[in-house]
């Protein structure tokens, strides 16, 4: 079966790179699906999600914001922000969500709001850093 490459960058590295048989991107035209023998092309790249099927199944990749380049059989995205979308980084957001929910409970029990702020706090932390989403200023 026939196949193209694939590399996907963000600012934290390559988070994907191999050879597929088809891959989804979102773009500023629509959802576009590349085949392999896709005419040349650059586009713009909108949040969602990547879904490539490749020889070793289908992977998701949450994206926001790029672009793509599509020439010769090769594809090269640049995003501002990429993570693969399985099934660690949902537990990693399931467990800040019981967390706050936690928190949200035991409000009434505590008198001082500083340690459920300062925790909440440290729990984004955490999710961000796991997620690789890195502060913006505005």
């Amino acid at each position: 079966m026939k196949k193209f490459e694939i590399e996907i960058l963000s600012p934290q590295g390559v988070v994907f790179k191999g050879d597929l048989m088809s891959a989804s991107f979102p773009t500023a035209s629509g959802i576009i699906t590349v085949l392999p023998g896709h005419a040349n092309l650059v586009t713009k790249l909108r949040s969602g999600e990547i879904i490539i099927n490749s020889s070793s199944g289908i992977k998701k990749i949450t994206v926001s914001g790029g672009f793509i380049e599509i020439t010769n059989n090769v594809v090269n995205v640049v995003a501002e922000f990429a993570a693969h979308s399985d099934e660690s980084n949902k537990q990693k957001i399931q467990q800040a969500v019981k967390l706050a929910k936690a928190m949200k409970i035991k409000r009434k029990e505590f008198i001082d709001m500083s340690v459920i702020e300062s925790e909440l706090k440290k729990s984004v932390v955490d999710l961000k850093s796991c997620l690789g989403i890195k502060r913006r200023k505005i």
